[in-house]
């Protein structure tokens, strides 16, 4: 009952209360100035004062109105209870009086067996029926959410002697900035943020990161730091003033420092701690570069380096330096006329912590091309930290010449660019060359250029002018190389080289389908012109039959080299289409070293020549009849629901064959496996009567067709695509064998293959001289494609499912982020 009285009295008050309380939390006092904000208080204080006079009126309940609640609470009329309490007043020695007194106390008891107490009801709405009091506890929640650590004195701020208008709370923000390139968010110090942390635990911060402090408010703000090196006081870098006639009260001071050491983290007010942080420096560490492979040499001439790049957050450069070796019998190394060649690495595509990295560049023209040098790869981070690989020592990759009086030419300019001091030597060396020109000139274009630079060099006198000789002499070199060649050699060597230089830099997909346009015209030139020059010069054919079927290359397998390196141009594979450039070239000049040279092959080689020619047909022929057959493999036509096959065009609406149009479209395959088979069982028979050497090779080959036969007649087109693949790889195979076995007859020189492959220790290709089967720098065919697609689907699925081992898909996620 008291609770009943209390709350409708003390709810207003409290009302009051709380506004005030959130007023205060929310900032309103700067806002309303000294005059306002002692106008408000003044009126909270009255209202407070108003509100609080019930209060003193405020009284015990008694023991009747506790008995009358009861009543209530109980439903009974006429006051029972007070009646139970009342004592007979008279006739106390009346025998009736006290029968009667007796039986009303027993109806009063009867009455009162279920008495109730009832729960509280104050009623509180009743003093406030438009709910001030839900306004008044959101107000106060939100005014304590925006409001700081600092919240409850402004409660005393209209009451300060000095004035609201030119106090300002005292207020610090602290946070640290790390550097851009760590990719990591910035860490708040102050505020919230700190009242979750544990100040046992050091703050973990990125080095090179930035400390902000700013402090607002009265009182004198020290920013201290102990690290390693001892305590240290820093400066304020800047303080700013606002404006109004009490700036000095609003004063914002800075502290903009780096974190370098670990160590703590003190701010003071009046000489005081206000906070304290632990930081940790977590180092950069400086990046790593090694080579990951052998420096190798292309044929095309350039130097591939293959390496591996490793840093805590990301390399921004690298390249590659080199020195020259200086070896034990050298007395003493001579200044170089040219700086060693470096030149920029080529970084990883993807921003990763470790990744391999693949550079090709082309130093045939550099003057220390031929040279043996050592190699140094050195990476550069964002916080611009060096990091170095173990030196290497190579041997640079330079240009092939063909002739004597080039080679020497070539020889001494890099014997001047290495040593400035053998410059009396290299002219000694062209005086000599010059001596007798009628017996080691072939012709006066090569003659006059050698005079000229001879007569420069001698005039030379500073080092510029030795540098300017270089290029002179690479030119000359390159004048009596290439010097005897006709317009449309020449014409074709310029369509080559300008193609390999679009091809290294990186050129457009239209200016690099221009320059095979260029090529192709040139090249159709330089046959023609090739072909004509055999027609007026029989006599230099000698026993050579003129058949077309008798050549290894024909233009059919130029214009296939063509349009796969346009196809590899198109997919971005630029290096593997330079390769194919590379390995063109060497053909033509084999082919025109074997023109030069007029060898007449005997009845056996033509033979040989006609065979590989007939390979090169069934090679074409099985691809195609393996991409025929591969269309039926039921995977292959759901993965690929939107192609057809010309046997597909058959089907009906439904997609489907019927049973006798399968039947009758093996049938066909298989008769075209069968006169394969044939062809190649002929051929056998041809080259073992003309006494060429058995080739396992192409038995195996045969053997695959029969049972891809076998397959197609039983309507298995997986088990088949795999034989004619098998017998694909076998003829290819077939195919290099018998054109090294044509080369070692013929000397090793002047035919269209020169030389064996030549593989590494992993079976991978180097060199390549001679016509291409397919085995080499190759375009995926779509078979290849499909079984590509499919590893790639089956890694996704793989990656999809949660039920694998953590580490299986950890494994997973690295394969399908690098492929």
């Amino acid at each position: 009952m008291f609770w009943e009285r209390f709350w409708p009295a003390v709810q207003i008050p409290l009302i009051v209360v709380c506004l005030y309380v959130a007023v205060s939390f929310l900032g309103a006092w700067q806002l309303l100035g000294f005059y306002g904000s002692a106008f408000v208080s003044i009126v909270f204080l009255a209202v407070l004062a108003w509100s609080s006079y019930p209060l003193l009126r405020l009284k015990l309940p008694n023991e009747v109105e506790g008995l009358r609640k009861v009543e209530l609470a109980s439903g009974l009329p006429h006051r029972p209870l007070l009646s139970y309490r009342d004592e007979q007043a008279t006739g106390m020695d009346d025998d009736e009086a006290l029968a009667l007194w007796a039986a009303h106390q027993k109806a009063l008891r009867t009455r009162l067996k279920n008495l109730r107490v009832g729960g509280v009801n104050p009623r509180g709405f009743t003093k406030d029926p438009y709910a001030l009091r839900v306004f008044a506890v959101m107000l106060l929640v939100v005014g304590y959410s925006v409001s700081d650590a600092n919240r409850w004195s402004s409660l005393l701020i209209p009451f300060r002697a000095e004035g609201v208008g030119s106090v300002v709370p005292a207020r610090i923000d602290a946070w640290v900035t790390p550097p851009a390139y760590t990719g990591e968010a910035p860490v708040f110090l102050s505020g919230d943020a700190n009242q979750l942390r544990d100040e046992r635990n050091a703050l973990s911060i990125a080095s090179g990161s930035t400390v902000l402090v700013r402090a607002q408010g009265t009182g004198e703000f020290s920013v201290v730091y102990f690290s390693r090196q001892g305590q240290e006081f820093l400066e304020p870098e800047r303080v700013q003033t606002g404006a109004g006639e009490t700036s000095e009260a609003m004063t914002t001071t800075e502290w903009r420092f780096p974190l370098n050491s670990s160590g703590r983290l003190q701010i003071l007010q009046n000489d005081s701690p206000k906070y304290s942080w632990k930081i940790a420096i977590r180092p950069d560490l400086p990046p790593r570069i090694r080579l990951f492979d052998d420096p190798e040499e292309q044929l095309s001439g350039s130097l591939k380096l293959t390496y591996l790049v490793q840093d805590d957050y990301r390399v921004v450069s690298a390249e590659a330096i080199m020195d020259k070796v200086q070896r034990d019998d050298e007395k003493t190394s001579g200044r170089s006329l040219v700086e060693a060649p470096r030149f920029n690495l080529s970084l990883p595509p993807k921003d990763a912590k470790m990744a391999v990295g693949q550079t090709y560049q082309d130093l045939t023209a550099h003057p220390w091309a031929g040279s043996e040098v050592s190699l140094v790869l050195v990476a550069r981070d964002e916080a611009e930290q060096e990091g170095r690989s173990q030196p290497v020592y190579i041997k640079l990759p330079e240009r092939r010449f063909n002739k004597p009086l080039a080679r020497a030419v070539v020889e001494q300019r890099r014997n001047l660019a290495m040593n400035v001091e053998s410059y009396s030597q290299v002219v000694d060396v062209l005086d000599v060359l010059m001596i007798a020109p009628e017996r080691f000139i072939d012709d006066a274009g090569s003659y006059l250029p050698l005079r000229f630079a001879y007569s420069e060099l001698v005039a030379a006198e500073t080092d510029d002018d030795l540098r300017a000789m270089l290029d002179v002499l690479w030119n000359v070199a390159l004048t009596i190389e290439d010097g005897g060649l006709s317009a449309a050699e020449r014409a074709l060597r310029e369509a080559q080289e300008a193609l390999r230089r679009a091809l290294e830099q990186g050129a457009s997909e239209q200016e690099i389908a221009e320059l095979m346009d260029d090529l192709r015209k040139a090249l159709d030139d330089y046959l023609k012109s090739m072909a004509q020059q055999m027609r007026d010069n029989p006599q230099q054919l000698g026993q050579m039959p003129m058949d077309e079927n008798g050549q290894q290359i024909t233009p059919r397998d130029l214009d296939d080299m063509l349009r796969r390196m346009e196809e590899l141009a198109k997919t971005g594979s630029l290096e593997a289409a330079r390769e194919l450039l590379a390995q063109m070239q060497q053909m033509l000049e084999n082919m025109q070293n074997a023109q030069q040279r007029q060898q007449t092959p005997n009845e056996q080689q033509r033979q040989m020549l006609q065979a590989l020619e007939n390979l090169g047909d069934m090679i074409q022929k099985q691809r195609k009849l393996m991409d025929e057959t591969h269309k039926f493999d039921p995977d292959s036509q759901q993965r690929r629901p939107h192609q057809r096959s010309d046997q597909q065009d058959k089907r009906g609406q439904n997609g489907q064959m019927s049973d006798e149009e399968a039947q009758e479209a093996f049938r066909q395959l298989q008769k075209q496996q069968r006169n394969l088979s044939d062809e190649l069982q002929k051929l056998l028979d041809g080259m073992a009567n003309n006494g060429t050497k058995p080739n396992k090779d192409l038995d195996s080959a045969g053997n695959s067709m029969e049972e891809a036969g076998d397959a197609l007649g039983a309507q298995e087109a997986d088990e088949a695509v795999s034989e004619q693949s098998q017998a694909l790889e076998s003829l290819r195979k077939g195919a290099q064998a018998l054109a090294e076995q044509l080369a070692g007859q013929s000397g090793g020189r002047g035919q269209a293959t020169t030389s064996p492959l030549n593989e590494d220790p992993l079976g991978r290709m180097r060199r390549v001289e001679g016509p291409e089967f397919g085995s080499q720098v190759k375009v995926p065919d779509e078979i290849e494609v499909q079984r590509a697609r499919r590893i790639l689907e089956e890694l996704r699925r793989r990656l999809s499912d949660p039920d694998r081992p953590q580490l299986e898909l950890e494994y997973l996620e690295r394969l399908m982020k690098r492929y």
